[in-house]
């Protein structure tokens, strides 16, 4: 009877064991190869047949009884009922937003279909001063950058002490009054101090003219995006996106009904001229103008004012996405979009997630006055407040001074580390790519030599325990044509930790060339 069933399993994540189970005998029960009314093995011995768990065969039952293929005869077995049905009932495919599919994923990993594995061996990891020494285990193993991701920060030089001594000395001071001011309810638009020294940060480095009460905090920029498509955008809307670009927008964008239209950027950034061309009747633009994402370059002046003069004349949006325009290296910064608009039609977001550390979740958005009553009441729908103590923490690290100080030593520290990496890829990677060095941010883009696909090479290079992003996984136009682009994150990587990637990233890229390793220099 056993070897009757038919049934090959097979371990594989997207088709649980259950899931084969219920298949398998269905698809007998409705060929007839098992008869209606016969009986069927027990739970027990079902399962120790197929090894597997008892529970994995009374999960395939129970869901076989449910659709009519099995009945049950109290205290006599599971038998195939007398009447089953004629074919196979798949059930219906659940219905999911294509936004979800749209955006991409955001687990460069997951994008590559591969794992990317550590090979560091554990001496070589930060341990920040000691402060995750008795931490536990799940925490000191949790997944940490691998050369050469993008858009990370160094949390090896981030002050965790002194982050710690913040948090024992708040938590030290709640008196009952303080507790339940902390501890109860939070602002939707943000804890106040907080969004004072928002204002100030903004004011003094970008120019911008603006109050606390133009100020939300958010779960970091991507929840501000959303909030906005959701607030501003009507179905058939369309938004101008850079393309290659942030896939964050595209989800945002779907999620509406609205149409994103992306549009390809040059030297100077996005072409303004070419996306009023392709999107005439455009309500809303999102752009990344201090360092477009993931190209590097600046959004030109002229651009910048012919970007805010659409929005005036037409009544339109512009996101500004201003992520990492705190690590500048040389020249002055153009003025930002929101400065230049004087808050009128230019949401400014910023994110502590690169300035401080991802795992806070706190970003912010500058928001026109008009905007902000309808902004506060949806973030009490969307999450309702940020979490109260993480932002009195960056208040206070923000009041008493250490955030621009750490500001100051990341720029110096990043254009180091930037530096290096220019240096290293210069000398043993020469004849594999070109790297032009970046103004601003935490990443560098490269250009493969002729005949070195970057897809390929990223997916080479994760199986090596390297994480790099070709450019191509960021282009939604047929004519963006950035398929032998590849960035490399500098930011979070220590000169060894450089030099030992740089290395394993050359035996890679041997590899592809059919292993003849040009001479270059040390």
């Amino acid at each position: 009877m056993l070897d009757a069933l038919g049934l090959n399993l097979e371990r594989r994540p997207d088709s649980p064991l259950y899931r084969q189970i219920y298949q398998g005998l269905a698809a007998e029960i409705v060929s007839g190869a098992i008869k209606p009314g016969q009986r069927l093995p027990s739970t027990r011995d079902l399962a120790q047949s197929l090894g597997v768990s008892r529970n994995t065969i009374m999960l395939a039952f129970e869901q076989l009884a449910a659709e009519g293929y099995l009945e049950g005869l109290s205290g006599s077995g599971t038998y195939v009922s007398r009447q089953p049905p004629a074919e196979v009932v798949e059930p219906a495919a659940p219905r999911i937003n294509p936004a979800i599919r749209a955006a991409g994923s955001l687990d460069r990993s997951a994008e590559l279909g591969v794992a990317i594995e550590d090979p560091e061996p554990e001496g070589a990891r930060p341990d920040f001063g000691g402060a995750l020494a008795h931490a536990p285990q799940t925490l000191r193993h949790m997944r940490r950058p691998v050369p050469f991701r993008s858009n990370f920060p160094a949390l090896d030089a981030f002050p965790v002490q002194l982050w710690a001594k913040l948090a024992a000395d708040l938590y030290r001071k709640l008196d009952a009054d303080t507790a339940n001011h902390l501890m109860g309810e939070g602002d939707p638009q943000g804890y106040a101090p907080l969004r004072e020294a928002i204002a100030r940060h903004v004011s003094s480095g970008r120019g911008i003219d603006c109050s606390a009460d133009n100020v939300i905090v958010f779960a970091g920029a991507q929840q501000a995006i959303d909030l906005a498509c959701r607030l501003l955008l009507m179905p058939e809307d369309e938004v101008i996106c850079e393309d290659p670009g942030y896939d964050g927008i595209y989800a945002s964008t779907i999620a509406t009904g609205a149409t994103p239209v992306p549009v390809a950027v040059d030297g100077d950034g996005l072409d303004v001229e070419r996306a009023l061309a392709r999107a005439p009747h455009a309500r809303m633009a999102y752009v990344s103008p201090s360092k477009q994402f993931p190209l590097g370059m600046s959004l030109s002046l002229e651009r910048r004012h012919a970007l805010v003069d659409w929005a005036q004349r037409t009544g339109s949006w512009i996101i500004e996405d201003d992520y990492d325009s705190e690590f500048r290296y040389a020249g002055r910064p153009l003025p930002a979009l929101y400065a230049l608009d004087r808050g009128r039609h230019v949401l400014y977001l910023g994110t502590f997630s690169k300035t401080l550390f991802p795992a806070l979740r706190l970003g912010f958005a500058i928001v026109p006055a008009p905007l902000v009553e309808a902004f506060v009441s949806a973030r009490t729908v969307v999450g309702r407040y940020s979490p109260i103590l993480e932002q009195v923490l960056v208040a206070r690290f923000m009041q008493e001074g250490h955030f621009a100080s750490h500001v100051r030593k990341m720029r110096k520290l990043y254009a180091q580390r930037q530096a290096h990496l220019l240096a290293r890829v210069g000398g043993r990677l020469g004849d594999f790519m070109t790297a032009q060095p970046t103004d601003t941010g935490m990443e560098i883009v490269a250009r493969l030599a002729p005949g070195l696909s970057a897809r390929a090479l990223a997916k080479a290079a994760a199986r090596a325990g390297l994480e790099i992003m070709p450019l191509s996984a960021l282009a939604r136009h047929p004519d963006t044509d950035v398929d032998d682009y590849i960035t490399l994150g500098f930011s979070p990587f220590a000169p060894r930790q450089i030099d030992e990637g740089v290395e394993r990233l050359r035996k890679v890229l041997v590899d592809m060339r059919g292993g003849a390793a040009p001479a270059t220099a040390a």
